[in-house]
């Protein structure tokens, strides 16, 4: 009993956090993903770099900080903060050079034989993790205004997929999803999880009329699909390193990670959708 008590405080704690960045304006919203950035990068480079001593912690500060240029340069360009003149690419670009450099130099006193497969895992961290964050503001901050419908949707709609697939798998799942990489997925709770969240849609159009019920439909759909490739890819992750959880900064809930693993995958398909078809 403890531990579901656990589970439920501090779902309610995180779901009330979430709900305030989300609703509360652009700034909520940017220290609200801002803070979510961080620890998911800050977990998946725990696992993947270690942080045994000093070096490795400064590696991993460095390789945070490439990871985070994302989503802070996207959200200045989107406030227009900074404008995208000759001189401010090529400061960007020559800046973000120094920086990627640097790990070479940390490795140089790091004295290890897997050099190259460290500095593989600092640029799979800034794609995997910093690139998808960076994408989000180009939707929810477009032009400087902020798109609070898009943002807290697409929210609702992944926990929708992530909830109804566990609870609907637990209860009816008896065919394996993915032997190999989830045991515990099925796919009765995936398919259940698809026709949940695309009836979820509805209420949601309703809340956000900003879109239409066939638009939210739309991306119910890539969310369940893609969400659920993301939370196959991140197990494949962590059973390579042969971990279970992320972290434990969520207590019953694991990491940042484990519960934004969807999240981050879906970004980059909805985004494409809502962009080329000329709705942000």
């Amino acid at each position: 009993m403890s531990g579901i008590r656990t589970r439920v405080i501090t779902a309610t704690v995180f779901v009330a956090i979430m709900l305030i960045g989300m609703l509360g304006g652009k700034y909520t919203y940017l220290l609200l993903f801002l803070t979510i950035n961080f620890l998911c990068l800050w977990e998946f480079y725990s696992l993947v770099l270690g942080a045994d001593h000093k070096v490795s912690l400064t590696r991993n500060l460095l390789a945070m900080t490439l990871g985070l240029a994302p989503f802070i340069l996207s959200a200045l360009i989107q406030l227009q903060w900074i404008s995208l003149s000759n001189d401010w690419i090529v400061k960007i670009i020559l800046l973000y050079l120094l920086g990627f450099f640097g790990t070479f130099v940390i490795e140089l006193f790091k004295t290890s034989s897997n050099a190259l497969q460290y500095l593989s895992f600092v640029v799979l961290g800034i794609i995997y993790i910093g690139g998808p964050f960076g994408i989000l503001n180009s939707i929810a901050l477009h032009e400087g205004q902020y798109q609070m419908h898009i943002v807290t949707g697409i929210v609702l709609l992944v926990w929708t997929n992530d909830t109804s697939a566990y609870l609907i798998g637990s209860k009816l799942g008896k065919h394996p999803l993915f032997p190999r990489i989830s045991p515990n997925k099925t796919w009765e709770g995936t398919i259940g999880a698809i026709i949940t969240t695309l009836i979820i849609a509805f209420p949601v159009s309703l809340v956000f009329p900003q879109f239409s019920f066939g638009l939210w439909l739309i991306m119910g759909l890539i969310i369940s699909i893609s969400g659920g490739i993301g939370d196959l890819v991140e197990s494949m992750i962590k059973r390579s390193l042969s971990t279970k959880d992320s972290s434990g900064l969520l207590p019953g809930h694991g990491g940042f990670l484990d519960r934004f693993d969807a999240f981050i995958f879906t970004i980059p398909f909805v985004a494409a959708f809502l962009i080329f078809a000329g709705l942000v």
